[in-house]
């Protein structure tokens, strides 16, 4: 898809959205709608508690109980809402006397996961930085091949370009070493960009999820400080560009006195709550529970076919394939089992080109005497540029003699383009392959009954290919004249459409499900759309809960790791008192702690110039990692993506 075609949809999408603030405001009578309760706290213990706010007055004061006040903030490509509504309901939940111990002990597990995520998350990074860096070495001696400089007069010169389109294409196969690293499934981390690796069409699964993940994120910082008895002063949602996502705005005073196992409390609540999101996504489509709901509403799971959810307009099946049909068979392949994958398998052979993967090689169709011999043979000749046959008839197909054994019978010239099909018959493929219950031959039983022959469809080019699609149509539609099928307690018959091309153009402009529905009013894209939104916030999520935990700066980890510096700092300070480490570390865990340990977030990075340092360092040095991956992961894939173009 060109430039030109993401940026169209874009700016309309953006000038929509300002038009339509801009008719609020006058509706309204408010030439500036308020901008929120405040510009943002001046110290962020948290990368994420507000999004940009510039332009914003007031002096950031949170409301008074029982009363709530609400802006919008509007600049080019930025909106940002935010509200003071929901602060006593994070303040009455994070400090309910009933949920009192399970807070307690939830956001305890969230330190330790954190803690655990931190580290996982650097390893990752780490492995991600090596992975790069060998697939830039490889290139580099597949480039320059290393060994004497001198080359002799009596060898033939090097190739200059020693990179090859065969590198970088994705073979099904598995990989049989790890040094062929320059597609993507050597790259440990996959930016999810729409439009490049993502489907433009998943935007809206895309955004919804980041929005949902995001919430999810900052109603944990929101709780958790609630439980550590600070006042959230306002929360909100935002849409940068094309990044929405939520923001929780905090005391700041309030956050710089917590003692470190608070601060740590509050600090990966985030994540800690994006894991249990991601592991409950999980549970609930690995057990049965995403189907079992859908069917209690009006859909059921099918095993043995796929649903057509849409059609593209400009395909020639659009008039044929209705809404709601379930598609049994694709050529002589049930979809049976997991059948998305056995439509997808079925329609994209792993090797594109002069391909036979998609003939019948199985059965062949018995062809009654009387039509053989009648037409001239001029549609079993075949170049690139006529992949359906030389003949000017498109209602008739090649056909050859079937042979048990498999092999084609065929001359070539033009040093292979030019393709013709030996003993090859011109008859017509709706005749011959349109009757949904055709007498068959096999290679157990390759003989015909009475007066007919064993023949197959041919193409020598998989964009001439002919593919039969066996289907049912929705329940609630009149198969015929007669009123067979009416109703959902009727059994659909079977039927065929031919569609001779590309089997790939089926794939891209035929959409499917493996959901049925039982009524008609039920919107067929619903399932897979619903799925499709699990399924991305589910890696947003274990992205969110692995990535931003990392001592990176503007991430969570980077107050997280000052704050567990602070937290054995204070240990110690409370072990060199009470020469008792039990003592130390009971004092420095509970809420209560001494006014060492609630100062010691402050001593951690003043009286500890030692521990200062190294966390500093720590940070420094996981911010550059984590941007030379990210501008590593990204020139990866701008090579890949140019070397499968060559």
């Amino acid at each position: 898809m060109g430039l030109v075609n993401l940026l169209v949809p874009f700016l309309a999408t953006w000038f929509g959205i300002h038009v339509f603030l801009f008719l609020l405001q006058r509706f309204l009578n408010r030439p500036n709608l308020p901008v929120g309760p405040g510009s943002g706290p001046e110290y962020e213990l948290l990368p994420t508690v507000s999004g940009p706010s510039g332009g914003q007055s007031g002096s950031g004061t949170t409301s008074k109980p029982g009363s709530s006040s609400s802006g919008l903030l509007v600049k080019p490509f930025h909106v940002r809402f935010s509200t003071t509504g929901l602060n006593s309901f994070f303040f009455r939940l994070g400090n309910s006397p009933k949920l009192a111990l399970f807070w307690r002990m939830w956001y305890d597990l969230g330190v330790l996961f954190g803690l655990l995520a931190m580290i996982v998350g650097w390893s990752l990074l780490a492995y991600a930085a090596f992975q790069l860096v060998s697939v830039a070495v490889i290139s580099l001696m597949n480039l320059w091949p290393l060994g004497s400089s001198e080359i002799k007069s009596n060898q033939d010169p090097p190739p200059l370009n020693r990179f090859r389109k065969r590198d970088v294409v994705i073979d099904t196969a598995p990989a049989t070493s790890s040094t062929g690293g320059s597609g993507d499934s050597d790259m440990v981390l996959i930016p999810m960009i729409p439009g490049v690796t993502l489907p433009l069409s998943h935007l809206p699964y895309y955004l919804i999820a980041l929005l949902v993940s995001g919430v999810i994120h900052e109603a944990g910082h929101a709780i958790a400080a609630a439980r550590e008895k600070t006042q959230v002063s306002s929360t909100g949602i935002f849409l940068y560009i094309l990044y929405p996502g939520a923001f929780v705005e905090l005391s700041p005073r309030a956050l710089a006195i917590m003692s470190p196992i608070q601060q740590l409390r509050v600090v990966c609540a985030g994540v800690w709550h994006n894991f249990i999101l991601f592991a409950a996504a999980g549970i609930f489509l690995s057990s049965g529970a995403f189907q079992f709901s859908l069917q209690m509403v009006g859909w059921k799971q099918m095993d043995n076919g796929v649903s057509v959810v849409s059609v593209a307009q400009s395909s020639p099946l659009y008039s044929h394939l209705k809404v709601g049909s379930v598609v049994k068979k694709v050529n002589d392949i049930p979809l049976l089992g997991k059948p998305l994958d056995v439509w997808e398998s079925s329609l994209l052979p792993p090797v594109p080109g002069l391909d036979s993967s998609t003939q019948e090689k199985e059965s062949g169709f018995c062809i009654p005497h009387n039509l053989l011999f009648n037409k001239p043979s001029d549609c079993c000749l075949f170049t690139p540029k006529e992949p359906f046959g030389h003949s000017s008839d498109p209602s008739i197909s090649c056909f050859t003699p079937y042979d048990p054994s498999g092999i084609e019978s065929t001359s070539r010239e033009d040093g292979g383009e030019r393709v013709l099909a030996q003993n090859g018959q011109c008859l017509p493929s709706i005749d011959v392959l349109g009757d949904p219950a055709p007498v068959r031959c096999t290679s157990n039983a390759p003989s015909c009954p009475g007066e007919s022959a064993c023949y197959r469809p041919f193409s020598a080019y998989r964009t001439g290919s002919m593919v039969r699609i066996y289907y049912q149509v929705p329940s609630w539609e009149t198969l015929d004249s007669n009123g067979i099928g009416k109703g959902a307690s009727s059994t659909p018959r079977d039927q065929v459409v031919l569609y001779q091309g590309d089997p790939k153009d089926i794939w891209e402009t035929v959409e499917v499900t493996s959901m049925a529905a039982r009524w008609s009013f039920l919107p067929l894209w619903l399932p897979e759309a619903a799925l499709h939104t699990i399924q991305y916030t589910m890696s947003f999520s274990l992205a969110l809960s692995i990535l931003n935990i990392v001592p990176a700066r503007h991430l969570d980890g980077h107050h997280t790791i000052k704050a567990f510096a602070a937290l054995v700092f204070s240990i110690i300070q409370s072990y060199k008192s009470t020469q008792s480490l039990l003592e130390s570390l009971a004092e420095c865990v509970l809420d209560n702690g001494s006014v060492l340990t609630a100062a010691s977030s402050g001593l951690a990075t003043t009286t500890f110039p030692k521990g200062s340092k190294a966390v500093k360092g720590i940070v420094v040095s996981t911010t550059v990692l984590l941007g030379g991956v990210m501008v590593g992961t990204l020139l990866q894939m701008v090579v890949v993506t140019f070397f499968r173009k060559q």
